[in-house]
């Protein structure tokens, strides 16, 4: 069993040795000698000793830098260092500001007139701020921990083009001599890439509360990829004008909108997801074209496919409380597909105002194939329930009890066997969308581990797993997850098989050591909840093991008593 004990150490190790701090000063040597040390004391005291060590060198090391006025010189803030702003922040036009991955940058509430601070990246200006999962680049509050999480204590991002709006040269509300627009549709503001705003949306301006990022007039060369924003009191992402195309976005319990277009934009988005709250949301996508002229051109055009919109699910929510799952308004157009709803508080869809409902059919669509499942008062709004159609069916979707708690698992993505993996969209071969075989933000791949703060927060599934020498690849069988976790005294594992087998569950010890079985016995394919009773175990981490001859799969799991 020492090859067993030791896979199950090297789960352990990977958790500390790939922080940005082990990565930078220790480069992979941590775990390649784990790759060699067998002897499980010495694996528990190397445990031991990276534990204490991450505190340590990562309290000495961090520098914190405040940030405040104008950057007029190419500038790099790293990994090592802490930034903090302490003030309103201006990238001057010609300037770049390169953000490493891992980079942690807080900000204060008030920068003592009583506005939030905010970083501004000025048209003309760059940020490339290209994190990756293991190393995200995160915006976040100062406040402590135990304060946290809480809307509203920051300003948030915000990114200025030169792409095209409907507007000509306009102006972000509280901020001043820094414009937006212009007549380049394939203008560049750089890199956004596994970055995440979380708790931000306090004024900026008089009576402005700003959004997670705010794209004003940004163009389709800027890269916008694995973005995030959590816990903002005003929308999450919003599109005033311009080109951007953008990918993997996750909006968390917003207090406004998830997503916002405006002012002529017309770009591209696959791979968008939010779920709102049980005490403050608004809607999930707000679509505007131009409130004083519906038809100003350019007109927006966002194409959006692949989006899960998850409700509130009850409650009584303050702002708009999801009164609308999707409004679209004020004569924009646009492309929907492949869009799941859930949970709405209010209806599906609604399209408000003669010009823009003048518009379905032609430049405005949203695809039949699309789920909208659950919300209070219909799919869609009278005003358009006969011109728009959508599946009104369960997707099945495996867990949304986080709403209503502070430690529920969020799970998204759809069950084997869900609608959602039928009458697919096809997507326009443009080189943007890529095909898939589901509807909704998520098939089998749970985008958001390892970086979002849901992950963070321990509120998606744990789905870790030991590899063993002697594994086959492709199991009959496999751990989905285990939830709540932590937990104490009961939790529930869930789990796949996928053709007829006979399937032993144990929950082992870090020694190896079997405490508890769980089950063994023939199980035919389908997804299974077994509970777990830990009455007579101590607090501490433990490991499921699930066994078929010698194939075998893990999970960790913690009991907190």
């Amino acid at each position: 069993r020492k090859e067993e004990k030791h896979n199950i150490y090297q789960l352990l190790l990977s958790n500390l040795t790939r922080t940005p701090i082990f990565s930078k000063y220790f480069p992979d040597s941590f775990y390649k000698i784990s790759n060699i040390i067998y002897e499980e004391e010495i694996m528990k005291r190397l445990v031991s000793i990276l534990t204490t060590l991450s505190v340590i060198i990562s309290a000495s090391l961090a520098d914190v830098i405040e940030v405040s006025g104008t950057i007029t010189e190419n500038t790099t803030w790293t990994s090592d260092n802490e930034y903090l702003l302490v003030g309103q922040t201006f990238v001057d036009s010609g300037v770049v500001l390169t953000i490493e991955p891992g980079t942690v940058i807080k900000a204060n509430s008030d920068d003592g007139t009583g506005l939030a601070p905010c970083l501004v990246i000025t048209r003309g200006a760059k940020i490339i701020a290209d994190g990756t999962k293991e190393h995200p680049i995160t915006f976040t509050s100062s406040l402590p921990e135990d304060e946290l999480p809480q809307r509203g204590t920051w300003g948030g991002l915000i990114i200025l083009g030169n792409a095209p709006t409907n507007q000509g040269e306009s102006f972000v509300e509280g901020l001043i001599g820094v414009p937006y627009g212009g007549n380049n549709p394939d203008d560049s503001s750089g890199v956004l890439r596994y970055v995440r705003v979380w708790y931000g949306g306090a004024v900026i301006g008089q009576d402005n509360e700003i959004n997670g990022i705010t794209f004003a007039g940004v163009g389709r060369k800027t890269v916008v990829e694995h973005c995030e924003v959590a816990w903002n009191l005003d929308d999450g992402f919003e599109f005033f004008g311009g080109t951007v195309n953008v990918r993997y976005l996750s909006a968390i319990f917003c207090g406004d909108d998830a997503f916002d277009t405006d002012e002529g934009y017309q770009g591209k988005g696959q791979f968008l997801f939010t779920i709102m709250g049980q005490d403050m949301c608004g809607r999930g996508f707000e679509m505007d074209n131009d409130g004083n002229n519906m038809d100003n051109q350019p007109r927006s055009f966002p194409q959006f496919a692949n989006v899960t919109l998850i409700g509130p699910g009850g409650g009584n929510p303050a702002n708009d409380g999801a009164d609308e799952m999707i409004r679209l308004r004020e004569g924009t157009a646009g492309d929907f597909r492949n869009i799941l709803i859930v949970d709405g508080n209010g209806y599906g869809l609604r399209v408000k105002d003669d010009i823009t409902i003048s518009l379905i059919g032609d430049s405005l669509k949203f695809s039949p194939n699309s789920i909208i499942y659950n919300c209070l008062l219909g799919q869609f709004h009278p005003d358009v329930s006969s011109l728009l159609n959508a599946r009104e069916i369960d997707p099945v979707l495996r867990s949304l009890e986080g709403r209503e708690s502070d430690t529920g698992i969020i799970d998204p993505r759809p069950q084997a066997g869900s609608p959602a993996f039928q009458n697919v969209d096809e997507l326009p071969d443009d080189g943007f969308f890529e095909q898939t075989d589901f509807i909704g933000a998520f098939g089998e791949e749970l985008w958001l581990k390892g970086w979002s703060w849901l992950d963070e927060a321990g509120r998606l599934p744990d789905e870790t797993t030991i590899d063993i020498e002697d594994e086959i690849p492709a199991l009959d069988f496999r751990i989905i997850r285990v939830y709540p976790n932590p937990f104490n005294p009961i939790a529930n594992i869930q789990f796949e098989v996928k053709k007829t087998t006979h399937v032993k569950g144990e929950i082992i010890d870090l020694s190896g050591r079997i405490v508890k079985e769980l089950f063994n016995r023939e199980f035919t394919p389908g997804i299974y909840n077994e509970k777990i009773r830990a009455d007579n175990l101590s607090s501490g981490i433990y490991i499921i093991r699930m066994t078929n001859g010698n194939n075998n799969t893990y999970q960790k799991m913690s009991i907190i008593k």
